[in-house]
């Protein structure tokens, strides 16, 4: 027997030797099993990241939900995640969710900010009736979806955005003012300059009529016709005093009564008369030379013109104006002759904005009565209409009292509350139409039926 198998025999028959063999062989026949613990706890670590990272993504983006917390929680616990474990990254998740929902709205916002802003540069820079009008429903509807979403946001005060429509167009009106302002300032220096240019020369030469030309050429036709206007005025001013003069002889009747409707006092006798009215006429012709002369200041001019125009927009665009079934005042409007528009403008000329107003729907009151009774009888049946809405939001209210369940959670309907105003008329318009379209019920617990 060979050196190596006696040896091997021997260590056999050793005791120390048997239990070192074993317990190798335990461990090689373990190896396996090691090997798939630790694949398995590899696995289980990788899934564990690979769910938090996403439930960390979906709680940054305000999207741990419900839906989404039951599912991580069933995930977890699948990997085997303990309980402890599982229910502090729970806490830690939602509230991170809280502020991703808070800072997901506040985005949102901002973008209806921005939507909003689009809407007030449309309205404030067309002059088309319906765009305008569609420029101005879009703003209500941004405002309700800002009001909706606040609602929805724990820690964004609803009531906030309530109103923002008519901030906004509060805001292009101002906007819209101080843009004829700007306007007026500019424009009017350009024909102050244009209409001295021509008062340098004399009326009636070639050079005033070369000048005339180049004005008009560009863009001063308006400018160029009151400067003739006003010197056809003064010649026939002078030519008239001259007839009267070379022609001076007793006044007549007529010119007696003329004298005297004026203030003036008219001697019996006849030297006397014919003094007076050689005054007169000298008076009279100073009068209508200065009347000639004194142009609108420009600047002024142009003001006006631009708060004519602002303000005939507002009114045509004013509900209680508006006729559908005929001619209505914005049809009044923009039928308006380059003469009528002349003559509101010089009512106008260096009155404030708050005077602007009266003084054109007087002027279009008395001049076009009919289409104005018809909108007042209209504007009458919409005050009918919004008193009995209110009357039914007073039931809505009446019938939905504000509290606090047992739970502390606010109840019912607060009529101080611009959100909860709103929600009634909300609901009171969906109640309305229900109630038109089926005549069974109303459809829903807020609403009343008395209040219809």
């Amino acid at each position: 027997m060979s050196r190596f198998a006696e040896s091997f025999i021997q260590g056999l028959m050793n005791p120390t030797y048997q239990q070192g063999l074993f317990t190798a062989a335990q461990g090689a026949g373990s190896f396996p099993r090691r090997q798939r613990e630790a694949e398995e706890k590899q696995r289980q670590d990788k899934g564990r990241m690979g769910g938090l990272l996403a439930a960390q993504q979906a709680a940054s983006e305000g999207r741990f939900d419900p839906e989404t917390r039951k599912a991580f929680i069933g995930s977890m616990q699948g990997l085997d995640m303990p309980t402890t474990d599982i229910m502090k990254t729970l806490s830690a998740l939602q509230t991170a969710n809280q502020a991703g929902v808070i800072n997901n709205s506040q985005n949102q916002l901002v973008d209806l900010q921005q939507q909003l802003n689009e809407q007030a540069s449309i309205l404030l820079e067309t002059d088309e009736p319906s765009r305008a009008e569609a420029a101005s429903v879009a703003i209500d509807f941004i405002e309700d979806q800002m009001v909706n979403l606040a609602k929805e946001t724990r820690g964004i005060d609803a009531s906030t955005f309530v109103g923002v429509g008519d901030k906004t167009r509060a805001g292009v009106s101002q906007a819209q003012l101080q843009q004829i302002e700007t306007n007026a300032k500019i424009q009017g220096a350009r024909q102050q300059m244009a209409q001295s240019s021509l008062q340098q020369l004399e009326f009636g030469t070639e050079a005033w009529d070369k000048k005339a030309a180049e004005l008009e050429a560009q863009g001063f036709r308006k400018v160029v016709q009151t400067v003739r206007t006003s010197e056809q005025q003064i010649q026939k001013a002078n030519e008239e005093f001259k007839d009267s003069m070379v022609n001076f002889k007793n006044p007549t009747s007529a010119q007696i009564k003329e004298m005297r409707d004026k203030g003036l006092t008219v001697p019996d006798s006849v030297e006397g008369q014919r003094q007076v009215w050689r005054t007169y006429l000298k008076t009279k012709r100073e009068k209508e030379i200065a009347a000639a002369t004194s142009f609108l200041d420009p600047v002024a001019a142009t003001r006006a013109e631009g708060l004519v125009k602002w303000t005939m927009q507002s009114i045509a665009q004013r509900g209680d104006f508006i006729d559908v079934t005929s001619d209505d005042i914005a049809s009044v409007i923009e039928d308006l002759t380059p003469e009528q528009h002349s003559e509101i403008n010089s009512l106008v000329t260096g009155k404030t904005e708050s005077q602007v107003g009266p003084i054109i729907e007087q002027w279009l009151r008395r001049n076009y009565p009919d289409p104005f009774e018809r909108s007042e009888q209209f504007r009458q049946a919409k005050q009918r209409k919004a008193a009995a809405r209110e009357q039914a939001l007073a039931e809505v209210f009446a019938a939905n009292p504000p509290g606090v369940d047992d739970q502390g959670r606010k109840t019912g309907l607060d009529p101080n509350d611009p959100v909860d105003v709103r929600r009634a008329v909300r609901d009171l318009d969906a109640a309305i139409s229900t109630e038109r379209s089926t005549e069974t019920g109303i459809g829903t617990s807020f609403i009343p039926t008395s209040a219809l």
